[in-house]
């Protein structure tokens, strides 16, 4: 395809923002599957686009004024997230960007329709302006999860321009069920931060200062003993007496809820993994620790009284972390300084047996079993017997209303989903159980994993191979680094906070979705400065 100095410019102009698209769209050979036409003149000597069945996408009689009505149903006073179907020649994306409320995602069909008005319209100055991104339908997932932060951008419009709506009718489906799908996952983050994030925030910085206070040590795992998953769901109960004769040759690893429930038949866990930061989760601990033999593995996002707690008992207290922002900004503090920093592990699935998993195989080990891995209730039980909710429903029952009820009510709090007749599920176990399917397909280890069911361990999953360079045990001696400084930490992160360092907005979204749910902040209108505000109080107490 020819070249001409239009072309170059806008080339030039879109490499510093989106370098990769520039590239494909500058190294074009030709412009066959482009929706445009040569452009046409209007009346007022202006260049409008036009598409291949010869309507032009604004009026040829006053395409200026279509352009100044482009936004004319969107409230400007406003913050917009604003996505548009068709680049065209700019002009209305011209008057849009004039407001600095507005960031404006333009999605073209595929690079050949974007060279084409390359070749004819100037976007120079669209292109270099920080409120304006371009991308084509086949990047369209991941620019949009990448670019609209609800927290900061406030509402979200698609806007259209008709005419190529109607000559690409294919195209827009596919724009209509990304940006669906997209704004449904986005929602479903934003709704879980907007419950949690003060908890998260709280949770993060006690257990950061427990963290800065841990003796040095190394974690070294019997790797040659099969590691057992403990969850707590109802089958586990037939598998007490299995893991009562089978001890010697098994690494322990409880979940949070399953933890009681073993030591309530006599069987001490050698590691407890929990991930939950609400304050029901300590009930599981309630109880006087037995011994100090437990390792308590603990996100730094959970309920950090059961840290302190382990720590004062003697236990070994091992920290992993998250992709929770304000980890990371932490993350990247301890790199600069040198200094120890808990290594991830998969807390995305929202269930902590995959994240037991994923310590197990993060720790060497080879080989697996799952115990009350259900993801499911059975035989008309929620739990296996011993969980923190038996004490808790019996304390409250009646005659009229006896614990039984309680644990129903539990069930069916939710719309459930029979599987047969003694197994009902709900739509969240059944995310779990993908997230498990999920976990073990995409595991770089090589591993075989078992699970018990029915009075037997079977094989469920067997990985031959393996990815030698993702497949090394990650928790090294802490003895590598310096210790994790939390006072100097907590300097640097209330001196950003006061100072409303653009370097922690990340840090702080979260929250914001919390202040945003509690009125105390409106993304639409607000600055994220009063957040920034907000986050500091929290971190000065």
């Amino acid at each position: 395809m020819a070249i001409n100095g239009i072309f170059e410019a806008n080339c030039n102009a879109l490499k510093s923002r989106n370098p990769n698209l520039a590239e494909i769209i500058f190294n074009l050979k030709n412009t066959d599957n482009s929706c445009y036409a040569a452009p046409v003149l209007s009346k007022t000597n202006e260049l409008v686009p036009a598409l291949k069945d010869g309507k032009a996408l604004f009026s040829v009689y006053n395409p200026t004024r279509d352009a100044d009505n482009f936004l004319h149903d969107i409230d400007l006073s406003e913050k917009q997230f604003i996505a548009v179907s068709a680049l065209a020649n700019g002009a209305h994306i011209k008057k849009a960007l004039q407001h600095q409320n507005i960031h404006i995602l333009v999605i073209e069909k595929n690079t050949e329709s974007v060279a084409d008005l390359f070749s004819h319209f100037d976007f120079t100055d669209i292109l270099k302006n920080e409120n304006f991104s371009l991308c084509c339908i086949s990047e369209l997932e991941p620019t949009f999860r990448n670019l609209y932060i609800p927290q900061l951008f406030g509402n979200f419009n698609y806007k259209v321009l008709r005419p190529w709506v109607q000559y690409n009718p294919e195209a827009e489906e596919q724009i209509q069920n990304i940006l669906r799908n997209c704004l449904g996952n986005i929602s479903a983050d934003y709704s879980v931060q907007a419950h949690f994030a003060k908890v998260w925030q709280r949770n993060i910085l006690r257990n950061l200062k427990t963290l800065s206070s841990l003796s040095t040590n190394s974690f070294d795992f019997p790797l040659g003993k099969r590691a057992a998953i403990i969850g707590a769901g109802p089958s586990l109960d037939g598998g007490i007496e299995f893991l009562k004769n089978n001890r010697e040759n098994r690494y322990i690893i409880a979940t949070d809820t399953a933890w009681r429930i073993l030591l309530q038949n006599g069987i001490t866990a050698d590691a407890v993994v929990t991930i939950d930061g609400q304050n029901i989760s300590y009930r599981h601990f309630i109880d006087k620790f037995p011994d100090s033999k437990t390792l308590f593995a603990a996100d730094l996002c959970s309920h950090p009284a059961i840290a302190e707690k382990a720590q004062k008992n003697g236990n070994a207290v091992l920290f992993f972390a998250s992709n929770h922002p304000l980890c990371l900004f932490a993350k990247q503090y301890a790199k600069e300084h040198n200094q120890y920093f808990p290594p991830e592990i998969d807390t995305t699935s929202g269930t902590v047996t995959v994240a037991a998993l994923d310590f197990a195989v993060k720790s060497g080990f080879k080989e697996f079993e799952l115990f009350g891995a259900d993801f499911a209730y059975t035989n008309s039980k929620a739990y296996a017997k011993g969980s923190y909710l038996d004490p808790t429903f019996e304390n409250d029952s009646t005659v009229i209303n006896p614990k039984e009820t309680a644990f129903n009510a539990l069930m069916f709090r939710t719309p459930v989903i029979r599987m047969d007749e003694s197994t009902i599920t709900t739509d969240v176990m059944k995310r779990y159980a993908s997230a498990l399917d999920f976990y073990l397909q995409n595991c770089h280890a090589k591993l075989s994993v078992y699970k018990y069911s029915e009075g037997k361990v079977i094989s469920i999953f067997e990985r031959e191979h393996s990815d030698s360079e993702k497949n090394v045990p990650i928790f090294l001696p802490k003895t590598l680094y310096k210790s994790f400084d939390y006072a100097d930490f907590k300097v640097r992160l209330l001196n950003l906070l006061e100072n409303h360092d653009p370097a922690l907005t990340a840090a702080i979204l979260p929250l914001a979705a919390w202040c945003e749910r509690t009125g105390l902040y409106k993304s639409s209108t607000d600055s994220i400065e009063s957040v920034f505000d907000y986050a500091y109080k929290m971190a000065k107490k």
